[in-house]
Order: C-alpha cells, then structure tokens, then sequence
C-alpha cells in the first residue's frame, strides 16, 4: 500500500484534495466550512466552561490551553474515523473496478481530514503564543503522537469500513462510540482528580494516550518516554487492531461488489 502511494502519489493527492472539496461542494462557503464548525465549537466550548461555568485554570494552566491541544487530536479522530467507515459505500463505483486498490479509499479519507488538522495544529501554536507561551523542543513530539493517531486511524478504518460495507448499523455504532468517546476521553476535564482505579480504565482508551500526549507536548512539557507502560500498551492495542483491521478486509474484499 506504501509503495502505491509513493509511485502514485501525485494521484493520490489529487484524490484526497477532491474529496476533501466534494464535501462543501454544495455551501455557498464551501471547504471553509470544513475550518469554521471546529473554530466554532472551540469557542463555544470556551465561553461555556471558562466565562459561564467560570472553569478555573487546571494546575497553571489557562481553561483555553489545558483543552485545546486535546480537542484538535480528537477533532481529528472523530472527522476522519466517521468519514472512512462510509467510503466504501460512498465510492462504490469505484470499488466496483478490479483495477482500483480498494484499500487506498480509507487513506484517502484519513488524509483529507488531515488538511484540517494541520491548520489547527497552526493554531494552537498561534494560541499559546498569544498566550505568552513559546514553542519548545517538546512541541517537536506532536509529530510521533500524530503518527500515533495516523496507524490507529488505519486500523480502525480498515476494520469499521468493511463491515459497515455488509450493514449500515456500523456507522450508527461508530457515530455512539465518537459520542461516548468525547465525553469518556480527558479532552475538556482532567483525569488527574479521578480515583487511581478510574484512571487506570480511562487509560485502556488508546485515544487517553494521544489526546493527553498532545496536552504534554504543548503544556506540560513532557517526552513520552517518560511513560514507557502507557506507550508499550497504546502500540500493543494499536498493532493488534492493525492486523485485525487488515485481515478482515482482506478476507471481506471479494465481496465488496456484491453487497455495494
């Protein structure tokens, strides 16, 4: 898959570049939308918990800057798991030509909700800076906790888009999980005032360990080495998840024509 990539990529870059504009294609706005709904919930998200709820700081540390670094890890998680689960059946055409490398469209979608996430990634660092908060060599390691996010993203898509090409219950299951999720994962309250034993679960999530990641790497100023158990765990689970993912798409593939 890596090598069609790199002998295709100019293709492949064009394809994800469409689809990220087919989305907005109707809007009058278009792709633009794809940044202000985040940028909006952002906001909103601040106005409520830091000057309506009156959230105080977390440790030193600004409401603002304690949850963005984690909602724009999960904004991208949420974006692209929702949207590759359906691209089977959104390119169904396309699945249908023997030609076509079924396992790209996945990817596809991964790398079309990448190009919003580089943007905010920017403007977290843009926030911090207002702030008064410069970047560090620790900022350097978003990028390990992003290719982190990128092979469980894989593994989800390979797993979730198969099975929702036989059934459209998956995606209404993966629509719960995203929702329980947000509100399961420390993106906007801090895991530190729970019981060591409710930590402990909360870590079996494997986007705990992203979503806190991307908070030690702009706030906390932590390596991940540093916690070496939760990084042995997060790869074991992600890996695991991979190669299930893989297997039953392969094993699913001959019979994506039939059931799109």
């Amino acid at each position: 898959m890596l090598k069609q990539i790199i002998t295709h990529r100019k293709s492949f870059f064009e394809l994800s570049r469409n689809d990220f504009k087919a989305k907005y294609a109707n809007s009058l706005l278009g792709a633009v939308w794809a940044f202000v709904i985040p940028l909006v919930i952002i906001l909103v998200l601040w106005f409520v918990f830091e000057r309506g709820l009156r959230a105080l700081p977390v440790g030193d540390v600004p409401f603002m800057l304690f949850y963005i670094p984690a909602f724009i890890a999960w904004n991208f998680f949420s974006e692209a798991f929702s949207s590759s689960c359906g691209c089977l059946r959104e390119y169904s055409y396309v699945v249908k030509k023997m030609k076509f490398e079924v396992r790209l469209l996945p990817v596809i979608k991964i790398l079309s909700a990448f190009y919003v996430h580089f943007f905010f990634i920017l403007f977290a660092f843009a926030v911090f800076m207002a702030y008064g908060w410069m970047p560090s060599l620790y900022n350097l390691q978003v990028a390990y906790y992003l290719i982190c996010l990128l092979v469980l993203l894989l593994a989800l898509s390979f797993l979730f888009s198969s099975l929702a090409a036989f059934s459209g219950d998956v995606n209404n299951i993966v629509s719960v999980i995203l929702q329980v999720g947000f509100w399961a994962t420390p993106i906007i309250w801090s895991s530190d005032s729970m019981p060591p034993k409710v930590q402990m679960i909360l870590k079996l999530n494997p986007m705990y360990y992203i979503c806190n990641g991307y908070r030690e790497s702009f706030v906390y100023k932590t390596w991940f080495w540093e916690s070496p158990a939760l990084t042995a765990y997060f790869w074991a689970v992600t890996l695991f998840l991979l190669l299930v993912g893989t297997y039953v798409f392969k094993r699913l593939r001959p019979q994506f024509s039939d059931v799109l």
